[in-house]
């Protein structure tokens, strides 16, 4: 196990409600260490959850001072921020029902409300919302007129967008430039699928949407047994597993918590739809740190000890090193010399979009020519730099058997 694997273990200790934190071991971190565990929680936006642990069960763990302060400031930040979230999404979400519309919110709209004493313990990068794929374009320009923008460089094309992604480009709405993502579906597309049946499931999903309060308004949501399906999606089956940190166990808890699922049609769709490994791989982890979840039918027995113990690793994997440990996860899933020089082509000449990106200018720039071998050079080098690390050689060792597992990727 490395360093970062063994303070992952302690970080997620005292995220749970159901595990002893060994305070000893706490009292023992080096300087060194504990802002290895502070990156880990700015990494994947743990502080307001840090502070709400610390004072409902952790007031005597030895945090040093100026952590325990920077938690505190964390909370306050996103208490405020939820407001600017609330207000966002009521106004979009009339926008929408004004138009005629049919909308849901996903994921964390849903979560922070209705599964969590505060909405600030689980904070929120973006709002997703989910319409078909017109009514999707639809709101798109509405928000436009509406003065949201895409922010000072705007990069991916709506039409490259809708042939390779789940979502719109993101849009940014209010003084407090609010993300939306406008999803019409739930994943990526895949070669050669049947969009027609994508829209059926889309369609699906929103003939099934309930409302709920949020403040002063009601507001669309998935229903909550599609609402935990995507939790295991989004969480197991991406590019990266578990890259969404841990804050999936108080969201899968509250969930299942807040609801009632319809287990059968659960776990109906999750066989059938080859999600069943990954749903009982996260229960058990939940259920590790979380405590059992009610009426879910999973026996945690069934699921490799080493697995989950890789899972817990990723779940607080170096979010830096992204980038290189998923080029490295692909080149050692290739199918050959062929498959990692084709690879390394892509890497080497994406769509023009995203070097204007990587450059900060316009899509039409002339400045995105010259960004070409900049960016080459750039990947070279952290590619160089980081290989030999001993830490982001188990994690693409820990995400190489994750994915075969899961039937993502090749052992």
């Amino acid at each position: 196990m490395t360093e970062r694997a063994a303070l992952a273990r302690l970080l997620l200790d005292m995220l749970a409600k159901t595990r002893t934190v060994d305070r000893a071991a706490l009292a023992a971190l080096s300087d060194g260490a504990w802002e290895t565990i502070a990156d880990m929680a700015k990494q994947h936006r743990l502080a307001p959850l840090l502070h709400r642990q610390m004072a409902d069960r952790g007031a005597d763990w030895p945090v040093p001072a100026d952590l325990r302060a920077r938690w505190t400031r964390g909370w306050r930040a996103a208490s405020e921020r939820s407001l600017s979230v609330q207000q966002a999404l009521i106004a979009v979400g009339g926008i929408a029902d004004r138009a005629g519309l049919p909308w849901a919110a996903l994921k964390g709209a849903w979560l922070a409300w209705q599964a969590y004493p505060h909405p600030a313990m689980r904070p929120m990068r973006d709002i997703d919302l989910l319409l078909s794929e017109e009514d999707a374009l639809r709101l798109f320009a509405l928000m436009q007129d509406a003065g949201a923008a895409a922010g000072p460089v705007s990069h991916t094309p709506v039409d490259y967008a809708r042939a390779h992604h789940k979502h719109l480009p993101p849009l940014h709405w209010g003084p407090r430039h609010i993300a939306f993502e406008i999803h019409w579906r739930l994943s990526n597309p895949a070669p050669g699928e049947d969009r027609a049946a994508v829209a059926a499931t889309t369609a699906g999903l929103l003939a099934r949407r309930m409302r709920a309060r949020m403040g002063p308004a009601e507001i669309a949501y998935l229903d909550p047994t599609d609402t935990l399906l995507h939790l295991v999606v989004h969480a197991a089956y991406g590019r990266q597993p578990f890259d969404n940190g841990p804050q999936l166990l108080p969201d899968i808890a509250g969930a299942v918590r807040a609801a009632t699922i319809d287990w059968p049609r659960f776990w109906r769709v999750a066989d059938a739809q080859g999600w069943a490994g990954g749903a009982r791989l996260i229960f058990a982890l939940t259920a590790k740190y979380m405590g059992p979840l009610a009426g879910a039918g999973v026996e945690v027995a069934r699921v490799p000890g080493a697995l989950i113990a890789k899972a817990e690793a990723l779940m607080l994997q170096d979010m830096d090193a992204r980038a290189e440990r998923g080029f490295a996860t692909y080149m050692a899933e290739a199918d050959g010399a062929g498959g990692r020089a084709a690879l390394l082509l892509r890497r080497a000449f994406p769509p023009r979009h995203i070097v204007a990106h990587y450059a900060g200018v316009p899509v039409g720039d002339w400045r995105v020519w010259p960004a070409y071998p900049l960016r080459m050079a750039d990947n070279a080098w952290q590619w160089l730099r980081r290989r030999g690390d001993a830490g982001l050689d188990a994690e693409v060792d820990d995400m190489r058997a994750m994915r075969a597992w899961l039937g993502t990727g090749k052992s």
